[in-house]
């Protein structure tokens, strides 16, 4: 697949017609509408060949034919991709990602994880059905009680859907108690010892009785001093599941160095982890989040910060890459306490149509964003990720030869990430049992 950077005066219809196709191939890859006014920078997912993508810094001098002779691109190609034309003035020291066409023989083989949030309705089902590929499907969440004992989501019907698809389904257990990851709630049972077995052993009968292939274990916001509890933990609760079958994986979130006392993150032991568990999904966005100023959700330089330090303490094939599938609408100017709203990656760019305004990119996030005022004054700014910047993050995962990916969260209208997915990667699916 190809990606189409949409410039000035550019239509669905005419989009089709440079790449050979029709519109409702264009329309059923990117889900917009035949009839929808297009922005300047939006990244459209086009049929091409499978393609990667290679950094090309800009030098002094540089024009986007300079850059296409280099490259070995053809200048119409190399336009169509970057949205530019042969006069576009470009900034030296910027960062440009070039199309590189990969062999299908070259495709590596990954393992993919999507976490989902059983409402207990066919919904579930449904999103399911529009994501066949994924290797693993996490329902979130089976919450821990203080005895031991577990409260399940409503999962029956994705769990039935999961067997027919042959999607692996892990069973995510947190310690979050309706309102919060509770700090201590996970103390308590971590520090028990007949608490922590009773967690275990019911662990194990619910993913037998339920047709569970693995658990995956999300405990957050715990205290630092509870770091040697956590690895004590991973490490009874692995040799149990090894012993009936099943897979042990964690989410942990991101951070590029050890402090063993950093509040949240210090309970994370990467390099112990990464030797108990089977694979492990890193949280590698939310640096622009809910509470904080207008910024990227995973700005490409902090993803790979992160993995620079996992892979340095783990071995890579461990690691799932986190993949945000949303993002957020900050009301501007940004004041302490005024909360951005979330929205899909599709509404986002529904969003940018709407307000006929063109969507930016951010050169060091390797991010798309945008800004409009609506209809009662107030200014927004939109971060979100789109075609290019998920396709960018894919070339990590092929570089740093990581285990494969993982989507936070299903059900966030995200089409062109799992075509590009599909396209990009060989994705493993596990023996039917």
């Amino acid at each position: 697949m190809w990606i189409h950077t949409v410039s000035e005066g550019d239509t669905v219809q005419s989009i089709a017609e440079q790449y050979g196709t029709t519109t409702r191939e264009v329309n059923r890859l990117n889900e917009i509408g035949t009839q929808d006014t297009l922005v300047p920078g939006l990244h459209l997912v086009v049929p091409g060949p499978s393609v990667g993508v290679r950094p090309y810094t800009i030098q002094s001098g540089d024009t986007l034919t300079s850059i296409s002779r280099k490259a070995g691109i053809p200048l119409p190609r190399l336009q169509r991709w970057t949205g530019m034309t042969a006069n576009t003035a470009l900034m030296a020291g910027q960062t440009l990602y070039l199309p590189q066409e990969i062999p299908q023989a070259d495709r590596p083989t990954i393992e993919a994880n999507g976490y989902l949030l059983p409402s207990g309705t066919t919904s579930d089902s449904n999103i399911l059905r529009d994501v066949p590929s994924l290797t693993y499907v996490s329902m979130f969440s089976y919450q821990a009680r203080v005895d031991g004992s577990l409260q399940p989501p409503k999962d029956t019907l994705p769990l039935q859907t999961a067997k027919e698809l042959n999607i692996a389904p892990l069973l995510t257990v947190t310690n979050f108690d309706g309102n919060n990851f509770n700090t201590q709630l996970a103390h308590t049972i971590l520090a028990n010892g007949s608490i922590r077995r009773r967690l275990i052993d019911n662990l194990a009968r619910t993913m037998t009785q339920q047709g569970f292939r693995g658990v995956n274990v999300d405990f957050e916001h715990m205290a630092p001093s509870d770091r040697p509890l956590y690895n004590a933990f991973i490490r009874d609760l692995k040799n149990t599941m090894r012993s009936s079958g099943f897979s042990t994986s964690i989410a942990m979130g991101p951070k590029t160095s050890d402090e063993p006392s950093a509040s949240w993150m210090g309970a994370f032991d990467y390099r112990t982890l990464g030797q108990e568990v089977d694979f492990l999904m890193l949280m590698t966005y939310e640096w622009g989040w809910v509470g904080g100023p207008p910024m990227a959700i995973a700005p490409l330089n902090q993803v790979r910060a992160v993995l620079d330090y996992a892979t340095s303490v783990m071995q890579n094939n461990k690691i799932l890459m986190g993949m945000a599938l949303y993002g957020y609408d900050w009301p501007l100017p940004h004041t302490p306490g005024k909360r951005a709203s979330g929205l899909s990656n599709l509404t986002a760019q529904k969003l940018a149509m709407a307000q006929q305004v063109p969507i930016q990119w951010d050169s060091a996030a390797q991010s798309p964003y945008f800004r409009y005022r609506a209809s009662d004054g107030v200014d927004h700014e939109v971060w979100f990720e789109d075609a290019l910047s998920t396709l960018i993050k894919f070339q990590l995962v092929q570089d740093m030869n990581l285990h494969g990916l993982t989507y936070w969260v299903l059900g966030q209208e995200s089409p062109w990430t799992y075509y590009l997915m599909t396209d990009r990667f060989n994705v493993r699916k596990l023996p039917a049992r």
